[in-house]
C-alpha cells in the first residue's frame, strides 16, 4: 500500500469505523449512526480498501480488531481529537469558547457535577455537554480508550500514566431506614464495624467506587462483608430503604436531603463517614484542549462545593 493512498480517507469513514470500535457490533454502530447495517459494511469495507487490510476479524460471534484496525483506531481518534482542537481554538479567535465537552463520572458523583456543569454552561453558553455516568470500572476502560475530555472519580490507580488533580471531597455514610435494629441501637451508643456487619447489607455491584471504597475499608480493618444484596445503582439502594429496612454504605450527597428530614438515619459507625476526594483525571500527555482547560480550571478553583451532612444520632 502506498501512502498516497490515504489521501482517499474520509472523515465519514472514520466515524463509522470508531463507532464500530465502541460497539464491536456493525448493527450498534449502525443505530447509534442511524445509518443501516448494510451501509456501516460498506464503509467499512471502503476503508479497507483504501487501508489495504482487513481491520476486523470475526472470532465465533464476537468482532476483534486486527493490528492494522487498532493501528487505525489510534490514528481515527487523535484525527478527530485534533479536530475538535481546531474548532475550539477556532472559536476563541472570536472571544467566546464553543464546542463540545465530553466528561465521564463515577454513578456516585451524579449529585456533585450538575452544579459545576450549570456554573460552566452560564458562563459559556456555547458550550455542549455529555455527560457519562458509568461505574468505576468502567470508566478506567474509557480512560484507557481516551474516549472523553475528563474523568471524575475517588480511586485514581496507581501505575497508570494518568495525571489528577483532587478538587472536592467525597465521603460514604452508613445510612439505614428508621425502623431498622441498628438505628434503634446508634440512639444509645455507637456501632462497630463488626456489628454493622452482622446485618445484610445494600451495597453496589463489585466494579463500582463506592463497594470498593467500602471493601477496601473493611480489610483495613480485618473485617469480612457477610451478607450483601446487589443492586445496579445508588439510586435504587436508596429506593430500597426509604421503602422498607435496609442499611447501606451511601455517597452523604445522595442522601442528605433524606437524613435531615428523617426519612432515613445516618448510623454514629466507627470509621464512618469514609472521606476521599473527588479527582479530575485524564491519561498523562493528552493535550487539553481550551473547553476542557476552562472546566478543568472551575473545577480546581471550587465552583458550589458539596455540602455534607454531619454523621449525627439525628
Amino acid at each position: 500500500m502506498e501512502v498516497s493512498y490515504l489521501n482517499r480517507l474520509t472523515l465519514r469513514q472514520l466515524d463509522v469505523f470508531l463507532a464500530v470500535c465502541q460497539h464491536r457490533s456493525y448493527s450498534k454502530a449502525a443505530q447509534q449512526l442511524a445509518l443501516t447495517q448494510p451501509a456501516v459494511s460498506s464503509q467499512i469495507r471502503s476503508l479497507e480498501d483504501v487501508v489495504g487490510q482487513a481491520l476486523f476479524d470475526y472470532l465465533g460471534k464476537q468482532l476483534f480488531l486486527t493490528s492494522a484496525g487498532e493501528l487505525m483506531q489510534r490514528a481515527a481518534r487523535d484525527l478527530k481529537q485534533r479536530l475538535v482542537h481546531l474548532e475550539i481554538e477556532l472559536t476563541e479567535l472570536h472571544g467566546r469558547l464553543q464546542g463540545s465537552l465530553n466528561i465521564a463520572i463515577e454513578s456516585s458523583a451524579e449529585q456533585l457535577l450538575p452544579s459545576y456543569i450549570n456554573q460552566f454552561c452560564l458562563q459559556h453558553p456555547d458550550v455542549n455537554i455529555s455527560l457519562h455516568v458509568v461505574n468505576h470500572q468502567r470508566l478506567l476502560e474509557r480512560l484507557a480508550d481516551n474516549l472523553d475530555d475528563l474523568a471524575i472519580m475517588t480511586q485514581v490507580p496507581e501505575g497508570r500514566a494518568l495525571s489528577y488533580t483532587p478538587f472536592a471531597e467525597h465521603q460514604l455514610l452508613v445510612v439505614a431506614s428508621p425502623n431498622h435494629p441498628l438505628t434503634q441501637q446508634n440512639e444509645i451508643h455507637g456501632i462497630s464495624l463488626i456489628q454493622l456487619l452482622e446485618h445484610p447489607l445494600l451495597l453496589r455491584e463489585p466494579g463500582s467506587g463506592s463497594r470498593q471504597i467500602f471493601e477496601s475499608f473493611c480489610r483495613q480493618q480485618s473485617c469480612v462483608i457477610q451478607y450483601v444484596r446487589q443492586m445496579g445503582s445508588n439510586l435504587a439502594i436508596r429506593q430500597c430503604l426509604l421503602n422498607g429496612d435496609g442499611c447501606a454504605v451511601l455517597p452523604a450527597a445522595l442522601v442528605a436531603e433524606d437524613i435531615s428530614t428523617g426519612k432515613l438515619h445516618a448510623l454514629a459507625v466507627d470509621g464512618f463517614p469514609i472521606r476521599r476526594s473527588w479527582c479530575a483525571v485524564y491519561p498523562k500527555g493528552k493535550h487539553l484542549n481550551p473547553l476542557t482547560k476552562a472546566f478543568y480550571e472551575l473545577l480546581q478553583t471550587g465552583g458550589n462545593k458539596l455540602s455534607v451532612p454531619a454523621t449525627s444520632k439525628a
